[in-house]
């Protein structure tokens, strides 16, 4: 119930509606105090479209709206009032009441899910009805929100600024969320376009990731802790790196927060699990990501674990460009291809045998049905007729340039005619792991017409 401060007196009409979280997330609670003021408690808000943050509200009410809440617990004390249902217990849903009993005023509990339907609306609407005109137009007790200031880019990486804003009247604190596991019941913070201004698709499939991420004004913060007073805003800078490929434009930022807190005078039914999205920004991206070869390595090495858990099977459909890698799995053993294969978004997967070189390097092959793994990038015109490929994206290099991206190369021959370059045979014996920016190995004096082949990082 309402959280009445040094009072333990039972006022009779006084009551609560109450719905637990879980684990993951924030609870909400509606109450009226039995006298002349409503509060509504939401620690919940990451599935809402009008709300942000997280709070609690008060209302003082008019008479008639005293008179309909009294209604509702005067329903709520009746011998009926649990006849309804299923119940189910997860998460909980309950009430508590004040009522009178032979003068003697009691308080009493029950399950929301055993009201009978009959009751429900009786018992429903005018907290609802409250609870809203509490969050648009009731006073802030407790009131937490984040928002993207800016987000700048740092050589290869950025630094992401949000701002933590108390604009209730009673303080809140938390610890850093370089401190989070950036899971939904430890903590975890993102920052994510709601949409990109001018775009038909309501976002796109990028984000930066802040949990667990390294703060950069941590000093600021020395007890690892954010303690804001009322009105009060601090902001967290976060080095970190996109999740994904970002196209540059401007974007309408949004993001979530599942995070714990403490604040001053708990109560309301406002759990300390909450969880909610920001104030939405807008924000320019003067460049794409990854636009350079250091930050395409850093992309590929984050894309290549993800994908790893997503191969393409037979008669499946590759869901974007890149250079896969076959895999096997055989009689419980697994088997990789030495050799990378160029797929775009739409191809299907045979379902044929494939023959291709074992990842060893010992002249075995892989022979039988594959599934794909991404590796990189396939190689990406600069533009649509250009014959050169965006730095770090090749798959082939010549003997004596500079090594165009990270990893092991192979030298090939090429066996067939000039006009026809089509065969080439693997020499097993020239595998080199090389950075970018080496200088590729000359071509031996009886090699012929060979260069390199990327065979992945």
């Amino acid at each position: 119930m309402a959280n009445n401060l040094n009072d333990d007196v039972l006022h009779p009409g006084a009551f609560s509606l109450s719905w637990a979280g879980g684990l993951q997330y924030g609870s909400r609670e509606m109450s009226f105090d039995g006298d002349s003021r409503f509060y509504f408690a939401k620690g919940d808000t990451i599935n809402d479209d009008l709300q942000t943050g997280i709070g609690v509200f008060v209302l003082d009410l008019q008479n008639r709206d005293i008179q309909d809440l009294k209604d509702v617990a005067e329903i709520l004390c009746g011998k009926d009032i649990q006849t309804g249902g299923p119940e189910t217990h997860d998460p909980a849903a309950t009430f508590n009441i004040v009522c009178l009993d032979n003068g003697k005023a009691v308080s009493k509990s029950g399950s929301l899910r055993l009201i009978p339907e009959r009751l429900k609306r009786r018992v429903l609407d005018t907290p609802f009805r409250l609870a809203e005109q509490a969050r648009t137009q009731g006073r802030k007790l407790i009131k937490l929100d984040f928002t993207t200031l800016k987000i700048e880019r740092k050589s290869d990486r950025y630094v992401v600024s949000v701002r933590f804003i108390n604009s209730g009247i009673r303080w809140i604190r938390f610890k850093t969320s370089d401190q989070w596991p950036g899971n939904t019941i430890g903590g975890e913070l993102g920052v994510a376009p709601f949409s990109k201004i001018g775009a038909v698709n309501p976002r796109d499939d990028w984000g930066f990731p802040l949990s667990g991420q390294k703060l950069t004004n941590l000093d600021e913060f020395p007890d690892g802790v954010v303690s804001l007073n009322p009105g009060e805003g601090k902001i967290l800078r976060f080095e970190t790196v996109p999740d994904s490929r970002i196209v540059k434009g401007d974007y309408e930022l949004s993001g979530a927060a599942f995070m714990r807190i403490e604040y001053e005078g708990y109560g309301w039914g406002l759990s300390t699990q909450v969880d909610f999205r920001p104030i939405k920004t807008r924000l320019t991206f003067d460049h794409d990501y990854p636009s350079t070869p250091e930050e395409r390595e850093q992309w590929e090495a984050k894309h290549r674990a993800d994908m790893s858990l997503q191969p393409i099977l037979p008669a499946g459909t590759f869901p974007e460009n890149g250079l896969y890698r076959a895999a096997r799995v055989a009689s419980g053993a697994h088997y990789r291809s030495l050799n990378l294969k160029p797929f775009k978004a739409g191809d299907v997967a045979t379902t044929d045998n494939v023959k291709m070189p074992m990842e060893q390097g010992n002249g075995v092959e892989i022979n039988g049905p594959v599934q794909w793994v991404w590796e990189g990038s396939a190689p990406t015109p600069t533009s649509p007729s250009s014959f050169d490929c965006e730095d770090g994206t090749q798959h082939h290099c010549m003997p004596g340039a500079t090594c165009p991206r990270s990893g092991r190369w192979i030298a090939r021959l090429r066996t067939g005619p000039l006009h026809q370059r089509s065969t080439y045979r693997y020499d097993m014996t020239r595998i080199v792991a090389l950075r970018r920016g080496q200088p590729m190995p000359a071509t031996r004096a009886d090699a012929g017409d060979t260069d390199w082949e990327w065979i992945g990082a």
